[in-house]
């Protein structure tokens, strides 16, 4: 494919006639093409993009870390640094998410290390509905192994107690009685409404 464009808005203009896979294949040679760092943000942006509603979440990512890589304003970065971590718990690398957490946590004043969190836990809760849709039980057990960490603890037990169902319909015996156990003490508390 020739490229015969030079600045980001003849780039930009162009993309807007494509399909989506050719976009793709057109940003990734501009972005292989120029040095402008205004250029490769924004061809890293849309192919990241344009990954993530293909399902395509490692490719994503990929765009995500290079986008991370020129960008100049600290929000730019924190953006970045949101979107990796969600693309990380779709994907299903919890770990790495965790891990992204954590060393984000060191770069974040308060309020982003607030709204980071939040984001990560609809991220983990929106993974479980879709997870739940399909009847993935044990990808479930595994997100909210990971959930747990982030939320109060209100909401952990009502989080441990749907652990333990599912450890039972999927017959875990072992992690559902280690489980029933510590939840011995909790008693379920019912909420009256009015």
């Amino acid at each position: 494919m020739q490229i015969l464009e030079r600045t980001k808005n003849e780039i930009e203009a162009k993309t807007r006639t494509m399909s989506d896979f050719l976009k793709i294949e057109y940003l990734e040679l501009c972005s292989k093409k120029f040095t402008d760092i205004e250029i490769q943000r924004f061809c890293y942006k849309e192919l990241a993009k344009l990954y993530e509603n293909k399902f395509m979440y490692t490719e994503a990512l990929k765009y995500i870390t290079k986008l991370k890589g020129v960008c100049i304003m600290q929000r730019e970065k924190v953006d970045c640094l949101f979107k990796e971590i969600e693309l990380l718990t779709k994907s299903g690398y919890y770990e790495k998410a965790d891990l992204s957490f954590r060393e984000a946590v060191k770069e974040l004043n308060e309020n982003d290390r607030f709204e980071l969190k939040k984001r990560i836990t609809d991220a983990y809760y929106e993974e479980v509905k879709k997870l739940e849709k399909s009847s993935k039980f044990s990808g479930v057990i595994k997100v909210y192994e990971n959930l747990i960490h982030y939320v109060v603890d209100n909401e952990r037990m009502q989080i441990k107690r749907k652990m333990l169902d599912l450890y039972k319909r999927l017959g875990r015996v072992r992690e559902s009685m280690l489980l029933e156990k510590e939840l011995e003490g909790h008693p379920v508390k019912s909420v009256s409404v009015i």
